[in-house]
């Protein structure tokens, strides 16, 4: 059960209807990067049951991402965590690739990487090409930031914040950035997303009036 309450959308969007659907539940989540962070995140994830790909565009950072990961692996263990049946079963649900076109299968992409605006851009524009239109896309980002890839996303209401804090398996919070297109289904998958790692979602963005 998770420890922390889930905050309310209200500020952002209208109260939901009484017989509005429940949030579309994530199962496999999509990782752009390889650092601290992105590991950690593939970790934690994978830990609580969800399926991972994690991606980067060279071979050798993906190869000691892995080493990486299984490193945490093994200091649960050995802190009695996790046993090491569970740690194998976790670990064979991360997927490695370095083509984006593989983040097709992924209810939701996490970008970790911090680079130039246009960057970004241009790698947002491609994820949003090859994933379903139904994915989520989370970004690194500031309320600014994510305001710049509104633009070249076709389908902005997909589109959302999400920061997370290293060490990724202590750390308690999520920043979550709702976007001026992020939809109210959006954030509350992402929402039940971060319930399911055991972490607080601590919500930022310019409030919107109800419509």
């Amino acid at each position: 059960m998770n420890a922390y309450p889930v905050p309310s959308l209200n500020p952002w969007f209208p109260p939901a209807a009484t017989d509005a659907p429940a949030p579309r539940p994530l199962r496999a989540i999509g990782v752009i990067g390889t650092g601290r962070t992105a590991t950690g995140i593939a970790h934690w994830c994978a830990v609580r049951g969800f399926g991972v790909i994690l991606q980067d565009n060279e071979p050798a950072a993906l190869t000691r991402a892995v080493e990486v990961i299984r490193g945490l692996f093994r200091e649960m263990e050995a802190r009695n965590e996790i046993t090491h049946a569970a740690a194998h079963k976790a670990m064979g649900g991360i997927g490695i690739t370095t083509g984006l076109e593989d983040m097709e299968f992924c209810d939701m992409l996490v970008d970790t990487l911090l680079e130039d605006a246009e960057t970004k851009r241009t790698r947002f524009t491609e994820l949003a090409r090859v994933m379903p239109p139904e994915s989520i896309l989370a970004a690194g980002a500031s309320v600014a930031g994510l305001e710049e890839l509104v633009a070249v996303t076709a389908t902005p209401e997909r589109l959302i914040g999400l920061q997370f804090f290293d060490p990724v398996h202590e750390s308690t919070q999520v920043q979550v950035v709702i976007g001026s297109r992020t939809a109210r289904a959006t954030a509350e998958s992402v929402l039940g997303f971060i319930a399911a790692l055991d972490k607080r979602a601590m919500l930022q963005g310019a409030p919107r009036p109800p419509a």
